[in-house]
């Protein structure tokens, strides 16, 4: 039988990857099907085993995504993350830096079930095993010292539907974005709820060579509070695992590979509850932002530089 929440089934649709946090706008793909191997396995019967205890229907789905990814009420999200960046050739990873991330979000749900959610990002790069940012970094593939940019992304102001199908403006900081969603899958463990995420992203932008994403998550919440209407905010944690071109920065010859990231990270609803080196590098590098990070939701976007 058909199961729509599964990875193998690539849906035409529209999502934010948050989380991880990157941006795109939506491309296509054709719907792929998966035999079931069990009468155990279907939805609609006694569910998925990954997923006993999880609401089948999309309305309930989406609420749950909602509150354990941003929050189903008005409000702001903050989220950050903490890993590090591999380059990657083949089956080979090389370390190349730490990373602190950081996003700033505003979400305004509309009486209508769409919801609005304007957000800025910003990551801090480090040398490895240090937590002190750097304004260079050794490549060390090539050898070569390279400088590293501290832009943000956004603010950016997108919209969800009711199926929770994102609306993106046509040109995010100069660029574009084309990307092809891959559907939740749900898993139970325990008293844990898991959804995984993972869209891959086409980042275009004149002048500069072609970028693919591929942002992926595993973002988890108690099962009391992800499953409960009545909670509009679920505490929740997230381990990503991305892998992309290289970053334009990075200067990579052609054929060089691939980079990867490894992180975790955390959910949180007030700003003071970010990490410290983040709010302190912030307020280096933006001290605008760092200032009042709602009100600096509302100015432009900065330029698209990643």
């Amino acid at each position: 039988m058909y199961d729509p929440n599964d990875e193998c089934s690539l849906l035409s649709r529209r999502t934010m990857l948050a989380g991880g946090v990157s941006l795109g706008i939506a491309g296509s793909l054709a719907s792929g099907v998966r035999a079931a191997t069990s009468t155990d396995n279907q939805p609609g019967t006694s569910g998925l085993l990954r997923e006993q205890g999880i609401p089948t229907d999309t309305a309930s789905r989406v609420a749950m995504m909602r509150r354990m990814r941003l929050r189903s009420d008005a409000g702001p999200v903050f989220w950050y993350f903490r890993g590090r960046n591999y380059a990657q050739q083949g089956a080979n990873l090389i370390p190349i830096c730490e990373l602190v991330f950081g996003a700033v979000m505003l979400v305004k749900p509309n009486p209508d079930g769409t919801m609005n959610v304007v957000q800025y990002e910003l990551g801090f790069r480090s040398q490895l095993d240090s937590a002190k940012r750097t304004d260079q970094l050794l490549n060390p593939i090539t050898g070569e010292m390279i400088d590293l940019p501290f832009a943000p992304v956004g603010p950016t102001h997108i919209k969800y539907d009711v199926n929770n199908t994102l609306q993106l403006p046509s040109n995010i900081g100069g660029s574009t974005f084309t990307l092809e969603h891959v559907p939740e899958v749900f898993y139970r463990v325990g008293n844990t709820i898991t959804f995984q995420t993972h869209s891959r992203a086409t980042a275009e932008t004149p002048g500069q060579a072609t970028r693919v994403l591929n942002d992926m998550s595993m973002i988890s919440s108690p099962d009391h509070e992800a499953l409960d209407p009545n909670v509009h905010f679920a505490s929740a944690m997230a381990y990503g695992g991305d892998v992309t071109d290289y970053a334009r920065w990075l200067k990579m010859p052609p054929g060089a590979g691939t980079q990867t990231l490894r992180s975790v990270g955390q959910k949180v609803s007030r700003y003071s509850d970010m990490p410290e080196d983040w709010r302190t590098m912030l307020a280096e590098a933006d001290p605008e932002m760092a200032a009042d990070p709602i009100a600096g939701l509302s100015r432009e976007a900065a330029e698209y530089r990643n």
